[in-house]
């Protein structure tokens, strides 16, 4: 019998340890031929469970060296915590390259894990959009009173093209102007959710209320000339953020029984690359509502952007599907 960790270990107590340990070695082992093959394939979860079972396996092949040296469960042992070692600390890639893989694959596969609460956020937003339009179009000047003062006759404004030196410093305000609300989507998490739902709330009134203000007597070309083109990609992107807003509270609610602080930090970490990883489209989307939108494109024009940057857009988060990034979907 085996008294403790301490006492060497003969032949058949040996087999019996092994034996009781191997379906953790042969979890490792998978894991490390999956990382081998691409590292891609692993999950954030996947990655964590293949370090605690190299530390697992690390811990047992030490025993093992220190009581049964001429084990033959020794070499097979050793190779495969080698295996693990060189997978968990590669060589850190050049920041660059690690930030355009994280945008090109990372990232995507993140939005792709939480498309649930992604698309409850869309629904919530179109539901409260569709609402404020409906309200506007039927009492346009009690809904009109949710509108900012600056807003409240827009529908009897005349809209032109602004200079092309003005795009430039337009352009920037809109980005900055698109982090901070992308910022509070995401930050009202921290409050079990509610700031994020007020948020979206606000800004979906808003938009449907002004969409009906400026529709009531029929379909406004010109208004939907200036929201539509950059508004495909900017939606998307708030509404991105806001699902990693409602991840974190989601996880704050489910905390209990472990400490609120320890898992704010865990998930905390995932959520912020969500958000910084949105940073881009914002970008995008800012770009297009300085240069195109206020330009002095026609109207068809205008519009076609919409359909053409949804495309590109859907075929690079489409890349966070399992096994996408490497030209094939896992069923």
């Amino acid at each position: 019998m085996v008294a403790n960790s301490r006492t060497m270990i003969s032949a058949d107590p040996e087999q019996t340890w092994s034996a009781a340990r191997a379906p953790q070695w042969d979890e490792l082992a998978g894991l490390v031929a999956r990382a081998g093959r691409n590292q891609r394939e692993l999950s954030a979860d996947e990655v964590s469970l293949l370090a605690r079972r190299y530390q697992q396996a690390a811990a047992d092949l030490a025993r093992l060296r220190a009581e049964q040296p001429g084990s033959p469960v020794l070499p097979r042992l050793n190779d495969l915590v080698a295996r693990a070692h060189a997978v968990l600390y590669r060589p850190a890639r050049a920041p660059f390259r690690a930030i355009g893989r994280f945008l090109w694959i990372g990232y995507p596969r993140a939005v792709w894990e939480m498309r649930r609460l992604i698309l409850a956020a869309a629904l919530f937003q179109i539901v409260i959009a569709v609402g404020g339009f409906v309200w506007a179009i039927a009492d346009p000047a009690t809904a009109g009173s949710f509108l900012p003062p600056d807003l409240r006759d827009a529908g009897h404004r005349a809209h032109h093209a602004i200079p092309a030196g003005v795009m430039v410093p337009t352009s920037v305000a809109i980005w900055s102007h698109n982090i901070v609300v992308s910022f509070f989507d995401y930050a009202g998490g921290i409050l079990f959710g509610i700031g994020t739902i007020y948020s979206l709330y606000v800004n979906s009134m808003l938009l449907g209320v002004l969409s009906g203000v400026e529709n009531q007597h029929g379909a406004n070309g010109l208004y939907w000339s200036l929201i539509v083109p950059h508004g495909v990609i900017e939606l998307t992107a708030f509404t991105i953020a806001a699902a990693a807003g409602l991840s974190l509270a989601d996880a704050l609610v489910r905390a209990r029984p472990r400490p609120r602080a320890q898992v704010l930090r865990e998930h905390g970490r995932r959520s912020v690359a969500v958000v910084l990883g949105t940073i881009p489209l914002l970008v995008v989307a800012g770009t297009i509502e300085g240069f195109v939108t206020p330009s002095s494109a026609s109207i068809p024009v205008k519009l076609a952007v919409a359909p053409i940057s949804g495309a590109l857009l859907a075929a690079y988060l489409v890349r966070g599907r399992p096994g996408a990034a490497d030209g094939r979907f896992d069923k």
